[in-house]
């Protein structure tokens, strides 16, 4: 685009358009994590006592109120067919409306939605076993973090991006210096006027009258 002469040319607002964009990521990326905090909240675990437990998610995970080494628990699917488990690789616990659950088995594969027979026999911590979804208090953990980080992370960069955009807008808008420039004292042109000119602040010389010249007697 081309400019004439005392127009002055449209502001970049590339800055501007890249802070929206950022605004626009952060706020996509909130939401999906959000979305992932709802899909991971752990829930209350279903008693085993009554043997069957239906299970609206994929996954099986097997809990117990005081931590077990070795659960002894094991669990057949709608035809009978069993659900190899294995136990977590590290320590997870869930607290749930007060009350603490140990996670001591998930299954290997990810098994479908449905009812499953699950039975724990221990005699000898005196736990009690539930069930429910193959959930992971990881995730859960890290949706939440993830959430809190792109909402920061992309907001205050837009908001960087903003203020400095703004900054040089100022700084291009703002309208020249049109008073003429200052000349340095002894700068051509910078003379005090000569004596008699009209410009001149000193007073005029007197008028000569010379006086008689004693080589030349016919001057008396």
């Amino acid at each position: 685009m081309s400019t004439y002469p005392g127009q002055a040319a449209a502001p970049k607002k590339t800055l501007t358009w890249i802070a929206i964009a950022c605004f626009a990521i952060g706020a996509v990326l909130t939401l999906f994590f959000v979305w992932r905090i709802v899909e991971t909240v752990p829930e209350s675990p279903q008693s085993v006592a009554g043997g069957v437990v239906h299970l609206k998610e994929e996954g099986l995970t097997i809990y117990s109120s005081v931590p077990v080494l070795n659960p002894p628990c094991e669990a057949k699917d709608a035809s009978g067919g069993d659900v190899p488990l294995k136990a977590p690789t590290g320590s997870e616990q869930i607290t749930i409306n007060d009350e603490t659950w140990y996670v001591v088995a998930r299954s290997v594969d990810t098994v479908p939605a449905g009812d499953y027979s699950i039975s724990c026999t221990d005699d000898t911590t005196g736990a009690t076993y539930a069930a429910g979804p193959k959930s992971s208090v990881v995730a859960f953990v890290l949706s939440i973090f993830g959430a809190i980080g792109s909402f920061l992370i992309f907001f205050i960069l837009g908001g960087v991006l903003l203020t400095i955009g703004a900054v040089r807008n100022r700084r291009r808008n703002r309208p020249p210096n049109t008073s003429p420039p200052q000349q340095p004292p002894g700068a051509p042109g910078n003379y005090p006027p000569p004596p008699g000119s009209q410009n001149s602040t000193f007073p005029a010389p007197p008028p000569y009258h010379p006086g008689p010249n004693p080589d030349h007697p016919q001057d008396r």
